[in-house]
């Protein structure tokens, strides 16, 4: 039977949205965790349905996470505002991955995006009977290396091209850590403009496919829209320093369900060489390293035909979950 609804759930406490679509109830469930700090997804259905069609292969959970999108209703200032903390999001995925256990059976597929693939992947470690497999897209794994990376790419790019703007600005923020709010937006604003975040795209330019997208969703009013922009400068404010230390290769030394792990060769916000080093170091019942070679940080973007073929022949080597 097909699928199409929006739902609030409570999840940690807080009141959390989520859209569940599928062409067949009984297709296996898959959970997709968006990238940010403070990015929605709910608003990317239709896109993510134009590009990568798993609706007809999944029952797919697009969530907007903890103080996001529709799930940043909540937000409030002063007392009472709620956490926004690393434990309170990946316990929101355990959550999330129970209810899910209860309604559908079996386990829950788990694709996240950046910084929605660590979170899946420290809720996996909590609760590995929940999970069918996490499928790690330009995952962040070592935030000083990474943040490294990133500011040098964008600081000889500029150079490189002569481009005033962008050195002053760098050279005004300085080299990491960048746990600020300004500092890694400027940082991002450069590594986007020089091609490091999604080719083809300038940081303007995915602001405002953000802006169109929450706006043309029948899922969001204009206040939401509003609540959408706050919630992520309230995010990254938040999160930001408790990320600043991440490293997995420490950190996360096992898992006990199978990763792929999927990496643009032109990323320059998680760099190939921290990926290959956390492949590498970490113990699974089943890992593997999938290249993008044409692909920047947003390989569901860059190249949504050859994720999507991955994704298939992945679940065909899979039990689907049962009922």
């Amino acid at each position: 039977m097909k699928i199409d609804v929006l739902e609030s759930v409570v999840l940690g406490g807080v009141t959390q949205w989520i859209r569940i679509r599928g062409e067949d109830e009984t297709n296996p469930v898959l959970l997709l965790m968006q990238q940010g700090p403070g990015l929605p997804i709910i608003n990317e259905v239709r896109r993510f349905d134009r590009q990568l069609g798993l609706e007809r292969h999944f029952t797919v959970v697009y969530w907007d996470q903890r103080g996001t999108g529709l799930s940043s209703q909540s937000l409030r200032r002063g007392p009472g505002r709620f956490d926004l903390s690393v434990t309170t999001m990946v316990g929101d995925t355990v959550a999330l991955l129970e209810l899910l256990s209860r309604r559908f059976g079996g386990k829950t597929f788990v694709a996240g995006f950046s910084f929605g693939a660590t979170f899946a992947a420290c809720a996996a470690v909590k609760r590995p009977e929940l999970v069918e497999a996490v499928i790690a897209v330009g995952m962040d794994i070592d935030i000083p290396a990474a943040e490294r990376h990133t500011f040098q790419f964008a600081l000889d790019a500029a150079r490189k091209r002569n481009h005033h703007r962008a050195i002053r600005q760098l050279e005004a923020i300085g080299p990491p850590p960048h746990p600020t709010v300004k500092q890694f937006r400027t940082q991002a604003r450069w590594a986007a403009n020089f091609g490091g975040v999604t080719r083809g795209a300038t940081f303007t330019s995915i602001a405002r496919a953000l802006l169109t997208s929450v706006v043309r969703s029948p899922d969001y009013s204009t206040l939401d829209l509003i609540r959408t922009l706050r919630g992520i400068t309230a995010s990254q404010a938040a999160l930001l320093p408790q990320l600043a230390d991440t490293d997995l290769v420490r950190d996360l030394p096992r898992l006990d369900i199978p990763i792929i792990m999927i990496q643009g060769r032109l990323d320059q916000v998680t760099p190939g060489a921290p990926a290959q080093r956390f492949f590498d170091a970490v113990s699974a019942p089943m890992k593997r390293l999938e290249w993008f070679d044409e692909s920047a940080h947003t390989p569901q973007h860059d190249e949504p035909t050859h994720l999507r073929e991955l994704l298939l022949d992945f679940r065909a080597t899979r039990q689907p979950a049962p009922k």
